[in-house]
């Protein structure tokens, strides 16, 4: 299927829009953000990353059961849009004010100096280290996330575009019984493909960063953190420990923020956003709608749950 870039560029400016009326979101970082995505959705457009052989895919059987097509560690990307894209960036961040311009110097300076690799970091990326890029954030602690921030932004795009090419190899599942369109199901315009029985992607094998429930039932949606697929879930199990016991998963809203709940875990003591847009006139792009509802973040936190992946953003 091909992806609408016309549409996505429509309703990335609607969601802007609505961004920039949120008073608890600094207009500065409403504007960072929006450049980015925006220069994010045209490289998308531009990427031309080799495409992995088909043959490298995981069995059908083996993904029904929770293997990922293509590791995470073995995903190609675009590496000379990455690099432009990174330079782009850095300059973005150089023009602003504070924590994150003084970070974005340090890292380009390293970069000159040879004292940091470029092309390390990104296989660091690619990979999943976490704790490369916790130790350079020890060089920058009041902007720990600059370098994350950069790097993901940077090589997103292409890896996107090689997870749409990937997910169009997902196995078929069989319903399970339960599952059976009823009456009600026939009214749904697109008949929902079956569940997965792991919270993880079936494309790259990486844990989500937020939820979608869709269609009339609230069929829920998991949206990577890597490769950005989405893909669908049980309705009642925790994204990043598979607990499935209704007790220990509850969820709260935030007063003033319709359409989103979190989402939380007493087994593993993580939290997950859900969005629930289906009776509200609001466009949804899961890495925006992270960042709309911040404020759920800091409820979760005050009520003592971590959470399970950084945002979409790199923070």
């Amino acid at each position: 299927m091909t992806f609408d870039y016309s549409k996505a560029q429509h309703q990335l400016d609607k969601k802007i829009k609505n961004l920039n009326k949120k008073d608890f979101l600094p207009d500065e970082l409403v504007d960072l953000i929006s450049n980015v995505a925006k220069i994010q959705l045209e490289a998308e457009q531009q990427a031309a990353p080799v495409m992995p052989d088909p043959a490298s895919f995981a069995p059908a059987a083996e993904n029904i059961q929770g293997r990922p097509l293509l590791a995470r560690a073995d995903f190609p990307y675009d590496h000379d849009q990455a690099v432009q894209l990174f330079t782009k960036f850095s300059d973005i961040l150089l023009n602003l004010s504070g924590p994150i311009a003084d970070a974005t110097k340090f890292i380009s300076d390293k970069i000159e100096n040879k004292e940091l690799d470029l092309e390390k970091v990104f296989s660091a990326y690619i990979k999943g280290d976490d704790s490369f890029f916790a130790k350079w954030g020890e060089d920058t602690p009041e902007a720990p996330r600059t370098l994350n921030f950069l790097i993901q932004s940077s090589v997103t795009p292409s890896i996107k575009v090689v997870a749409r090419n990937i997910a169009e190899h997902l196995p078929e599942i069989e319903k399970a019984e339960e599952e059976t369109p009823t009456s009600v199901d026939l009214e749904i315009e697109v008949s929902p493909p079956p569940a997965r029985n792991h919270g993880h992607c079936p494309v790259c094998g990486s844990i989500p960063f937020i939820h979608v429930l869709r269609h009339k039932q609230g069929f829920r949606y998991a949206d990577c953190s890597f490769c950005h697929t989405e893909y669908r879930v049980r309705r009642l199990a925790c994204a990043y420990c598979d607990e499935s016991d209704s007790k220990k998963i509850k969820f709260f809203t935030a007063e003033g923020e319709p359409g989103y709940r979190v989402e939380v875990c007493d087994s593993c003591n993580n939290y997950i956003k859900t969005i629930d847009f289906r009776e509200l006139d609001k466009v949804s792009i899961p890495t925006l709608d992270d960042l709309e509802s911040l404020p759920l973040d800091f409820l979760a936190v005050e009520e003592g749950y971590k959470r399970g992946t950084l945002s979409a953003w790199g923070f």
